[in-house]
């Protein structure tokens, strides 16, 4: 892993909640906080990507009605870095939205 930082702790947190949509990941404080400025996406989508190598988190995806399910590593890395899918703007084409939770949140 790369060194864990302000925002891999953030969503690790925020994902002991339940399922987060990626939108809402963006606007926790502790990820909005880190001095990104118009690379906050990119910054956190890495993250995600990193924890999730890491089996910290896990990813699921469904439209918004839908039960959401889980996805393979491969296709949530792939969802994790693409940028359209920290808006729920891109859900009015169809695009299914993209929840993250901790790991730790199954455990307990």
């Amino acid at each position: 892993m790369t060194e864990m930082t302000r925002v891999h702790t953030a969503l690790l947190e925020l994902g002991l909640e339940d399922l987060i949509p990626l939108p809402e990941a963006l606007s926790e404080a502790g990820v909005y906080s880190e001095d990104t400025g118009d690379q906050l996406v990119t910054v956190v989508g890495h993250a995600l990507v990193d924890l999730l190598r890491n089996d910290l988190i896990q990813v699921f995806s469904g439209h918004w009605s839908v039960e959401p399910v889980l996805v393979s590593r491969e296709a949530a890395e792939a969802m994790l870095l693409d940028q359209r899918r920290y808006s729920y703007d891109a859900e009015v084409d169809g695009t299914e939205r993209v929840y993250y939770v901790n790991v730790d949140n199954y455990r307990e």
